[in-house]
């Protein structure tokens, strides 16, 4: 059976193609920040009310390892470089934003590498038009699809290698799926009307392709991550809709490399040495000590600036007096003293000389993903 007759697709059926990022909604009001916000927050309560409907035993609920994802954070070092980290408590599950963001960066980082090395990358969005097939059906053929075209001749003649990122979205006008990828590719000059036609004989009438050098390698490689961070948004589906893509997607793989970009990491590598790393204090309470302590300021200070931390640089000693504390007197348990600044304000003292303000903390520039 030959891969046209197996999608089973409508020739009548729509396409559109999407070359940059097509999840999210824009707000109308409010400053970027408060629509980034807004967007972030129902995406991650879609996806709690996601899991909640998925968990069948609450002693293993995939929804409050969600709710509780990075809420606590801390500060370790290596005992033998002396590199500072911020770690967190994370989910690690696929539609956690949280944990998405994280995946983005380390993603963007690895594949910007690796096209900064090329002389003439490419980005290529690949369509399957829409129809009203069940959606495991068109994932399944569009994967299909990309690989029968991956070795055609023609494809080979001009492609020596690249990443792919799986992408879905709900089509506004009518409501169908619309599945695509999105590829970074070491390729030469691709006439797109010979790559359109590689894909309408492939797929048997889906000719939408898109195909444009990469100028910004940063940013191409930060809009194609997005889609295998978050294959789809679920803020804009209904719940019946979200528990489809979520089993259509379990278990698949969202992203690859193939040629040239074989050995990309796309996923951050294990440390081997867990153990090298000591906790010297939580983000909160070194946050909070900031102004006021030394250590504070070095372990911040070190982060920041990507410089090793000297051996014995802490602040286990104030988290041990606290811990103490609160366990003696629990009705302080719940006092946030790195954070909480509505206790009454101590009479001004003159000002004196300081290591460095908080304010005047560089910005880390290396990507740093735990």
């Amino acid at each position: 059976m030959d891969l046209i007759s197996v999608a089973n697709l409508p020739s009548s059926a729509p396409s559109s193609v999407h070359t940059s990022e097509t999840t999210g909604k824009n707000a109308s009001t409010g400053s970027l920040a408060a629509k980034f916000a807004r967007s972030f927050a129902c995406r991650q309560s879609k996806a709690i009310e996601l899991y909640e409907h998925l968990d069948y035993s609450p002693e293993n609920s995939r929804a409050a390892r969600l709710r509780k994802c990075r809420k606590v954070a801390w500060f370790s070092r290596h005992k033998v470089t002396g590199e500072v980290r911020l770690c967190f408590d994370c989910c690690k599950l696929r539609w956690c934003v949280h944990c998405g963001s994280a995946r983005i960066s380390w993603m963007t980082f690895a594949a910007s590498s690796w096209l900064h090395t090329l002389d003439r990358p490419k980005f290529v969005t690949l369509t399957l038009r829409h129809s009203n097939s069940n959606l495991t059906w068109q994932i399944m053929n569009l994967y299909r699809f990309f690989r029968a075209l991956r070795k055609r001749p023609d494809w080979k003649l001009y492609v020596q290698g690249g990443i792919w990122f799986f992408q879905i979205k709900k089509s506004d006008p009518s409501g169908q799926w619309h599945t695509h990828i999105h590829c970074l590719l070491d390729a030469y000059y691709y006439p797109q009307y010979e790559l359109r036609e590689a894909w309408r004989k492939v797929t048997g009438g889906s000719f939408i392709v898109d195909i444009r050098p990469i100028h910004n390698p940063k940013k191409a490689s930060n809009d194609a991550a997005r889609y295998a961070a978050c294959p789809a948004d679920l803020s804009e589906l209904d719940i019946d809709e979200a528990l489809d893509v979520y089993h259509a997607l379990h278990g698949r793989q969202l992203c690859g490399t193939f040629g040239t970009a074989k050995g990309v990491p796309l996923k951050p590598p294990k440390d081997e040495h867990p153990e090298l790393w000591e906790i010297i204090g939580g983000r909160s309470l070194v946050n909070g000590l900031r102004d006021t302590d030394d250590n504070a300021k070095a372990i911040l200070y070190a982060y920041h600036t990507n410089t090793p931390l000297a051996e014995g640089v802490n602040i286990s000693c104030v988290e041990n007096f606290l811990d103490n504390f609160n366990s003696r007197y629990p009705v302080f348990g719940d006092y946030d003293y790195g954070t909480n600044q509505s206790h009454p304000k101590k009479p001004a003292q003159p000002e004196t000389p300081k290591l460095f303000s908080s304010s005047s903390l560089p910005r880390r520039t290396s990507p740093h993903l735990h």
